[in-house]
């Protein structure tokens, strides 16, 4: 949910994938997934979504980029070959890029009181519950089945948003969280959801990242408001 650190964790992810495919794959672990052009059309399918989630981000941050030229001097580093920068060279680009892009929310901490306003005007609309430790959960569609546990994963479509309505971040597709991985307000709101439904969960600050927030990205005493839509509830292997 760290929208920089995920960029920046992408990127990592991604230079290290890069340097990996000049190595060949091992002939039993291809015939175990499948065929090869079956397992390389999946490889190019999430690389290419990773690529474009990260062009993405850095283009709401405020940075053009070529998106051609991004697809081509991509290519050229899967194959091995030189783009015009060494990898230590383009990563020093990239962080300074990415040091340029934290002032994305103007705005170092939220004032209390605009806080707690906000917290009531979720718990003030019709259906809405507040949970014992604040969080405010409201159905838009009801889904149906069995609530996630604590210890599940989730596969979900959400967009989170301050409370002056800027959205931090979003969802284009369906992503996995385990649940112990996400803020606790998010994380128990989303407990109380039922799969195939939509609910907009409100969270304080104690719930989600405090009084320092994330520089940069989000403002310290900041409640959360997100609207997630629960696709299905992965089960902890036992």
């Amino acid at each position: 949910m760290r929208v920089m650190q995920r960029i920046a964790l992408a990127a990592a992810v991604l230079a290290a994938a890069i340097g990996a495919y000049g190595r060949p794959a091992a002939p039993a672990a291809v015939a175990a997934i499948g065929a090869t052009d079956t397992v390389s059309v999946a490889v190019g399918t999430v690389l290419g979504a990773t690529i474009g989630r990260i062009v993405g981000e850095f283009e709401q941050g405020g940075v053009t980029l070529d998106r051609a030229l991004v697809s081509q001097v991509a290519a050229k580093a899967i194959g091995g070959s030189y783009t015009g920068l060494s990898l230590e060279q383009a990563q020093l680009i990239v962080n300074g890029i990415l040091e340029q892009m934290q002032p994305m929310v103007g705005v170092d901490s939220f004032d209390t009181a605009s806080q707690v306003r906000f917290l009531d005007e979720a718990a003030a609309r019709p259906g809405a519950v507040r949970t014992p430790s604040g969080v405010v959960l409201e159905v838009i569609t009801e889904g149906e089945g069995a609530m996630p546990r604590r210890d599940d994963s989730v596969s979900v479509f959400y967009v989170g948003r301050l409370s002056d309505g800027t959205v931090f971040d979003a969802t284009d597709d369906p992503v996995v969280f385990p649940l112990p991985d996400l803020t606790p307000g998010l994380a128990e709101g989303i407990t109380m959801m039922r799969p195939g439904g939509k609910y907009r969960v409100t969270i304080p600050a104690s719930q989600a990242y405090g009084e320092e927030g994330i520089p940069g990205i989000i403002p310290g005493r900041a409640a959360l408001q997100f609207i997630v839509e629960l696709i299905e509830v992965v089960k902890q292997q036992k």
